[in-house]
Parts: C-alpha cells; sequence; structure tokens
C-alpha cells in the first residue's frame, strides 16, 4: 500500500510577481533540450519534474549534480506508468541519484503521461519524457512559459477579455494538483541550526523522513 501525501506545498506557485507577464514559445529538437537544461541549471529556490518515464540523460545529470550543495533548493519529482515494476519507469541508479540531494521528494502516479519541467521562473509543458532516448531520438515539441519583470497589463487584459487564467498559471494549477494526488516514495529535508541571534542560518545534514523506494526496487 502506497503512502498518500497532501501536504504538498501551495508557496511554491511560479511567477507569484504582480510586475511580471508571461511569455510562451514553441520549441523542438535542440532548443526543447536546451531550454530544459537552462530550467535546471538556473533554478535556486525549487525544481519540479514530471515524467512518467526517467533516465537522466548525461548532459542533465550532470547539471543537477551541480545542485548537490545546496539545501535549499527543493526538488520535486513525479514520475508513473508500470505499477508492478516502477524499476521500468525509473532505473535504480537515477533513483539513488536523486536520493542524495538534501531536499527532495520523490513521487508516484500510475495514471502519469503528461510531462511538465519547471523552476521558479520558468516552466515546460511537452510531449518529451525526461529520459535519454527521448531527447537523442524521437520527434518531439513543447511550449516554454517564462515571465518578465515588465509589468502586469497584458496578463491582466487577456484575464479581463476571456475571463480566464494565463496558460502558465493554468498548468501549475493542474500539475500541483497532480503532485498533491501523488504517493510519496521518499523524502529528505535539510536540517538548520540558528546563528547570528536567528538572524542566520547553518546547514547541518539532511534527514530521511520516508524510504519506501526500497519496497519497490
Amino acid at each position: 500500500m502506497l503512502l498518500r501525501y497532501t501536504e504538498f506545498k501551495k508557496d511554491k506557485k511560479p511567477y507569484d510577481n504582480k510586475n511580471s507577464i508571461y511569455m510562451a514559445k514553441f520549441l523542438t529538437g535542440n532548443e526543447l533540450n536546451s531550454e530544459l537544461e537552462k530550467i535546471l541549471e538556473k533554478a535556486t529556490n525549487w525544481i519540479v519534474l514530471i515524467s512518467p518515464y526517467i533516465k537522466l540523460h548525461d548532459r542533465y545529470a550532470s547539471t543537477l549534480r551541480s545542485k548537490k550543495d545546496n539545501p535549499d533548493l527543493e526538488i520535486t519529482v513525479v514520475f508513473g506508468k508500470n505499477e508492478d515494476d516502477l524499476s521500468k519507469s525509473m532505473k535504480q541508479e537515477d533513483f539513488n541519484f536523486f536520493k542524495e540531494f538534501p531536499n527532495i521528494e520523490i513521487r508516484y502516479e500510475k495514471r502519469l503521461h503528461a510531462k511538465y519541467y519547471a523552476n521558479e521562473s520558468s516552466a515546460i509543458l511537452t510531449s518529451m519524457n525526461l529520459y535519454n532516448y527521448s531527447q537523442d531520438i524521437n520527434i518531439e515539441a513543447g511550449v516554454l512559459t517564462k515571465f518578465t519583470h515588465l509589468g502586469n497589463i497584458a496578463s491582466n487584459l487577456i484575464t479581463n477579455v476571456t475571463g480566464e487564467d494565463n496558460l502558465d498559471n493554468s498548468a501549475w494549477s493542474y500539475f500541483a494538483r497532480v503532485i498533491e494526488q501523488s504517493d510519496l516514495l521518499f523524502k529528505k529535508v535539510p536540517e538548520f541550526e540558528s546563528t547570528m541571534l536567528g538572524f542566520s542560518k547553518k546547514y547541518i545534514s539532511s534527514k530521511t523522513e520516508i524510504d519506501l523506494l526500497s519496497v519497490f526496487c
């Protein structure tokens, strides 16, 4: 029986800046791969990786590896499919790789087919799995959304005319629900101690609060 965990942080909502507008761009081929790499590289607060199949390409693994010393970076990984054998969706080596990060959740949703990758300032909604074969061989496409600090006039006009939220907020709201409804298999959280009379903090270590991966891998 998998553990149902529904305390996903709503405050992770990206682009929560009233002085920003979003921009969208259609991506294919090398540009899609490059923008995904930039999402990993430029993340400072959090990363969300949602893909039914995960086998990290070397370039993405290398970029993520540079983030291992940042306990303030929250990483959420959601994968899916292959309920009877999760290793067909994510290999043990990738589980082990992610488990080394100091602030991470690994989740499972058996119905997952969508792919979504985001940090605090950009997101990609795409056909491409986070799988090396997909990046190297398949014909894939996606839409990149990002915010620029140019004011929110255009976004407000779109909302007022159509009565609908913009593309990125709609996508984020949907995938936040996907994360909430997924099963939490692994969770590691950083532990800090206060310094300078509580005005600063020092990273001590990370504590594994939940680890169900050994049951399935």
